[in-house]
């Protein structure tokens, strides 16, 4: 890895980084010193390390860089001490420091991790709230599946098993959450994954028409819980129930309207016939259209079921400020 490479590496850490030589300068900084300590990071570049440290402490850190150079091995700087931080306008942090080596072609340098107590403190307060509120959600909405799964199901089998399916989708939609770095995912990638247990790689049973629509975290999970029990319904009633029957994906954006229309279209299966009563699959899918601030409109066609699903453009982008 070249220098450069390395530089550009640094820039993507959640800290301040500064690289010392051993003569105790700086010779690179991060953008976000900035931020931290108000010096542009060119100004400290050629500076000497004490810049960054109250004079009462300057003696303490020099001992620190001291032995850090003697044996070059990561570690955190000052355990059980309050590490304090001199910013350009003279105010002090509270600052936590690890130390690693970095051996260029010239010799040994000193990488530094400069973490705001304060921020991070704050920083983590607010994940745990987050965390307590997702947490919360989930354990609602598993609750709600168990219950009204085991409420309509005809027998133990039938329900332990709906239980378990919708679940599995639960866990699919979090997977695929976590590996878009929770940024959001592509439409055509959601379908997929909720898709892909219930086809066949040898003879596929869906055709998916591609979209490159982006959306957000917030609407992966209504989107993959309401596949997953069109799936499961057309395994047990539909078009997945025999091996002749197969379903069209399409995705269409009105442009004019800021709309998205998401149509599923059975065909191939048994003759369908019109439920006789309103299941929790229906009311869930009709639940989870309203999160998307959408509605839905299932049609019981003798050739299979028609499910649409139109909803605003904005309900899908937009992401939810906490």
């Amino acid at each position: 890895m070249s220098e450069d490479e390395f530089h550009a590496f640094l820039e993507e850490s959640p800290d301040a980084v500064i690289i010392i030589d051993k003569t105790g300068r700086i010779n690179f900084a991060t953008n976000r010193i900035e931020a931290m300590f108000g010096y542009p990071p060119d100004e400290l570049v050629g500076k000497p390390l004490s810049i960054l440290i109250p004079e009462r402490y300057r003696d303490v850190h020099a001992g620190h860089l001291d032995r850090f150079i003697v044996d070059p091995t990561p570690r955190m700087m000052g355990i059980g001490l309050e590490l304090r931080a001199l910013r350009k306008d003279g105010s002090e942090l509270q600052v936590e420091i690890s130390l690693s080596p970095h051996r260029p072609l010239d010799g040994l340098v000193v990488v530094a991790a400069i973490r705001d107590v304060e921020v991070a403190k704050r920083f983590q307060g607010l994940l745990l709230k987050e965390l307590h509120h997702r947490v919360k959600n989930m354990l609602a909405t598993v609750i709600a599946i168990t219950s009204q799964s085991l409420g309509s199901a005809q027998n133990l089998k039938e329900g332990r098993l709906a239980v378990e399916g919708r679940l599995v989708a639960l866990g699919r939609a979090h997977d695929l959450l976590l590996e878009s770095n929770r940024a959001g995912a592509k439409l055509s990638d959601v379908i997929h994954d909720a898709t892909e247990p219930f086809d066949n790689p040898d003879v596929r049973r869906f055709v998916v028409q591609d979209t490159h629509i982006e959306i957000a975290s917030d609407a992966v999970l209504p989107l993959t819980m309401s596949l997953n029990e069109l799936c499961t319904n057309a395994v047990k009633y539909g078009a997945l129930s025999n091996t002749t029957g197969r379903i069209n994906i399409t995705s269409i954006v009105d442009d004019k309207a800021q709309r998205l229309k998401l149509t599923w279209t059975e065909s191939g299966g048994p003759v369908v016939r019109e439920p006789t009563r309103r299941s929790f699959g229906t009311r869930l899918i009709n639940r989870l259209a309203d999160q998307l601030h959408g509605h839905v409109r299932l049609r019981y066609e003798p050739e299979g079921v028609v499910y649409e699903l139109d909803v605003p453009l904005a309900a899908l982008q937009a992401r939810r400020a906490n």
